[in-house]
């Protein structure tokens, strides 16, 4: 009997906690944004998902900003320090796509991130150096980076995100990007169209990659398929988000100079 009560006394104690968070969101959503009303989009810092490489700082543990139990080819949230690890990945809805093209300093000059520009005619500034790296006259480096803002989803909770692709990943943003293109769906009258991006959801994944001047980890995407009826409160959340983008908000981008590629 012993064994049976606190069975019992284990299930109400789950169904007390369950209904006292149930009471905390409903009083939450009374006062839904409370407190917040002065910020603006220039007053936030997008979150980037970020793949940890073998020099990232969060992964040595004489860094700052070292991020306990992280390793190289997890994936980490730059904003709330989540780390997502290399083979379990983390799941997204993909809300917007843009290509952008970042300016950065040169190493030599003190690094980091000048500016951004979404006007592609900035390449026609460019020269190309020996590395084939495109140089403005002013000696900037130009970057081309596929920027995705997406949702990563967390059982019932979400969040904006942005995930720049640059470099070897520039191959794996046109894969994802001709995988959406491709998707279609066939209505109730029989019409065939694409769907939204955020109609559907992906897993990313990392792992091992190298080629003739080094070795690093990389983005592996995979579809999930279409949202379920339970979650259409995601569809609409990742509707929301494309309508307020603000590609001209630069502070997703990393402006560490050690993170600079050039």
């Amino acid at each position: 009997m012993t064994d049976k009560n606190e069975k019992v006394t284990e299930k109400n104690e789950i169904a007390e906690k369950k209904n006292t968070a149930l009471a905390s969101a409903s009083i939450f959503e009374e006062d839904a944004g409370g407190g917040l009303e002065n910020i603006t989009a220039e007053d936030l810092t997008i979150p980037r998902l970020k793949i940890l490489q073998a020099l990232s700082p969060e992964v040595s543990k004489a860094d700052g900003k070292y991020i306990e139990g992280a390793e190289a080819g997890d994936i980490t949230n730059t904003v709330t320090g989540q780390v997502f690890p290399s083979t379990e990945g983390c799941i997204v809805i993909p809300v917007l796509y843009k290509r952008m093209f970042l300016e950065w300093q040169p190493r030599e000059s003190g690094g980091g991130l000048i500016s951004q520009h979404t006007d592609p005619d900035i390449l026609s500034k460019t020269t190309k150096d020996k590395q084939g790296a495109d140089v403005l006259e002013n000696g900037n480096y130009i970057q081309t980076s596929a920027t995705h803002y997406v949702l990563t989803v967390d059982g019932d909770s979400f969040q904006q995100v942005m995930i720049p692709m640059a470099g070897t990943q520039l191959k794996k943003s046109r894969t994802w990007n001709s995988l959406m293109a491709s998707l279609k769906v066939k209505s109730s009258n029989g019409n065939v169209f694409t769907p939204p991006s955020y109609s559907h959801k992906y897993k990313l994944t990392t792992v091992p990659e190298s080629n003739d001047r080094g070795s690093w980890y990389g983005w592996v995407i995979e579809n999930l398929g279409v949202l379920g009826e339970g979650e259409m409160h995601l569809y609409d959340a990742a509707k929301q988000f494309a309508s307020t983008v603000n590609f001209d908000n630069t502070s997703g981008f990393s402006t560490d100079p050690s993170e600079a590629p050039f």
